[in-house]
Parts: C-alpha cells; sequence; structure tokens
C-alpha cells in the first residue's frame, strides 16, 4: 500500500518479495554501524522476510519501505512510546549505500514526519545519532530536529564507546515549517 508518493520516491508498506532486496542492501557493515545491534550482520533474505512478517502482523504502520524507482531503498520507522510517554516514538531510518549523497533522505524523512504526524497521536520524534554519524545529524537538523544533548560514552559499538546525540521535534514545530 502506498503511504505517501513523491515526485523522487514512495513510501509504502513492505511486501515478502523485498526481503531479497533488503538482503542486499542490509547486507552493509557501513550500514550496520550506524544501526542498534539488534540489526543482524550479515543481513539474510530469512532477516528480511521475518522483519516484514514482524511488521506487517501489526495494527498500525509503523515502517516504511522506501521505494526508488520501484525498488526497495530503505526503511524509516518509528518505535513509539508507551504508558507516559506514549504519545512519543523514536525515529530511525536507513538509506542503502547505492543511494546515499543525493539528498534524498532529507526529502524521505520529511515525507515520514509528515505522515506519522497526521496519522498518529504522536506528538513528538527523538532520534539518537553515533557521534560519528554527521550526515544523520545534517537529515535530522534539516528537518527541523533541535539537537538537546549528548549522551557521553552512552553508546557501545564494535567494541568502544560513543557518544550518543539526542534530537527532537514536536508536532507544533514541524506543523510550522
Amino acid at each position: 500500500m502506498i503511504i505517501v508518493k513523491h515526485k523522487d520516491f514512495l513510501l509504502r508498506t513492505f511486501e515478502e518479495a523485498d526481503a531479497t532486496a533488503m538482503a542486499n542492501l542490509l547486507n552493509n557493515k557501513k550500514i550496520w554501524d550506524n544501526c542498534r545491534d539488534g540489526l543482524p550482520y550479515p543481513y539474510s533474505y530469512d532477516d528480511g522476510l521475518a522483519f516484514i512478517r514482524k511488521i506487517n502482523s501489526k495494527d498500525e504502520v509503523q515502517e516504511l519501505c522506501i521505494d526508488i524507482d520501484g525498488n526497495p531503498a530503505g526503511n524509516i520507522g518509528i518505535v513509539p512510546g508507551t504508558d507516559v510517554e506514549r504519545f512519543n516514538a523514536e525515529i530511525g531510518y536507513y538509506l542503502g549505500e547505492p543511494y546515499w549523497n543525493k539528498g534524498l533522505m532529507t526529502k524521505v524523512l520529511a515525507a515520514a514526519i509528515r505522515y506519522y504526524f497526521s496519522n498518529t497521536g504522536i506528538i513528538r520524534l527523538h532520534a539518537c545519532v553515533y557521534e560519528y554519524n554527521k550526515p544523520s545529524m545534517h537529515v535530522l537538523e534539516k528537518n527541523g530536529f533541535t539537537k538537546m544533548g549528548i549522551a557521553r560514552k552512552a553508546i557501545f559499538k564494535n567494541g568502544k564507546f560513543w557518544d550518543a546525540h539526542i534530537y527532537e521535534l514536536l508536532k507544533e514545530d514541524a506543523l510550522k515549517r
């Protein structure tokens, strides 16, 4: 199902047929280095299929496939908060390396933000970026996210501690843009 139609991409729900493309894109250490360790590496077709089946079993759309020219090119998703944080969500994304440095992720994130704020009860999005991922910080900042602070040595990745840069965007601020 198409969620957002843009001249440069689609945001749509995932289909089981996307598992092969996901495995090809995510079996890349450069992407894995910027993601949580819960993302398998190496990444297989079976990993992709399991992910797609899991997200498609949910009642609401939380994960969007970034589709460029009819091909899965990445993912953008949210993890909704619970209890007193139920109107917050963490947002995360990746774009396959063949699509890097083309300004796409900034546009994709803008479209996803509009979708999530318009179709959910979320009023605040937040993101955690590892200190060495400057391109992701720029994407967030171009979309109106504010850096709330730096959690020192909050990330343990590849056998080393790293700082976490914490960003947020409120619905009311996003709607002004």
